[in-house]
This record gives structure tokens, C-alpha cells and sequence, in this order.
């Protein structure tokens, strides 16, 4: 299995598997900080394309690997983005129609040098249905502090 090689950088998280293992079965598992375990990301390998999801308090962020010797790098990718938005500082920015989310948004070091941004996602199908609903559209702003790792 490539996720113990790939978290091997991030002695600071753990892992567990929820899924997968198995031929044609989704990779599913979840990573989060020893110093903070109640953040929690998610990753997410489909079996049946070549889709790489990562998800952090509900923004979620997708890569695709079309060639086989691309794979390990998606997910190597989904892993490093999954511990850096769990250690912080992360940013994540929500539209919410009542508890559906329409637009998300993450950024890494959002007041630093340098940010980065994992998004932003938007949905227009639940966008449109919170629309015909008249349902309020509010905004959720998420700051997490960086943490150590222990």
C-alpha cells in the first residue's frame, strides 16, 4: 500500500484506513495532527476513475491523475494538502445556504508571505436550488492557528 510511504513525511499525523485495500474498492482514510486529533481531513481515492478528493471541515478539493505513473503523485499531493490544512494556520471560507454548502474555499497561511489556495469550489446546482428556495446565503469564516507537531 503507497499511503504508509506517503505519510512517512508527516511523522506528526496519523492515519487510519476506513476503506479500501481491495481491487476495485474506494481509498478512503482519514489524517489528522497528534498535537490536535479533532482536526481532521479526509482523503478519498475513487477506484473506478482517476479522482483524488481531500476534505477539510467542508471544503473539499479534487485532483485527477489520467496516467498510471501519475497517481502516486495525486495522492502525494491530497496527503501533503490534507497535513498542512490540519496543522494550520487554514483558513477555510464557507457560503452556506442554511447547511448546504455552495462555495468553499481554503487557504494555508492566509496572513503570511506567501498563501496558498486550495479552491475555491463552487457548487451552482445547490447554489440554484437555495436560490429557487429563497433560502439565506451566509458567509462562515473558519481560522485555524498553526499548531506543532509533537
Amino acid at each position: 500500500m503507497l499511503v504508509p510511504e506517503l505519510m512517512a513525511p508527516h511523522p506528526g499525523h496519523t492515519w487510519s484506513l476506513l476503506s479500501g485495500g481491495g481491487h476495485g474498492v474506494d481509498l478512503d482514510f482519514k489524517v489528522r495532527p497528534v498535537a490536535a486529533p479533532s482536526r481532521v481531513a479526509t482523503v478519498v481515492v475513487l477506484a473506478s476513475a482517476e479522482v483524488y478528493h481531500v476534505s477539510f471541515e467542508g471544503h473539499t478539493d479534487t485532483d485527477f491523475a489520467d496516467d498510471d505513473a501519475d497517481r502516486p503523485d495525486a495522492l502525494r499531493g491530497r496527503i501533503e494538502l490534507a497535513a498542512a490544512a490540519t496543522t494550520g494556520p487554514t483558513r477555510v471560507t464557507l457560503k452556506l445556504a442554511g447547511e448546504t454548502v455552495i462555495r468553499s474555499e481554503v487557504v494555508l497561511d492566509p496572513d503570511g508571505p506567501g498563501p496558498l489556495e486550495a479552491g475555491p469550489v463552487y457548487y451552482p446546482l445547490q447554489r440554484l436550488k437555495a436560490f429557487l428556495r429563497h433560502r439565506r446565503v451566509v458567509e462562515k469564516v473558519l481560522d485555524y492557528p498553526a499548531i506543532t507537531s509533537s
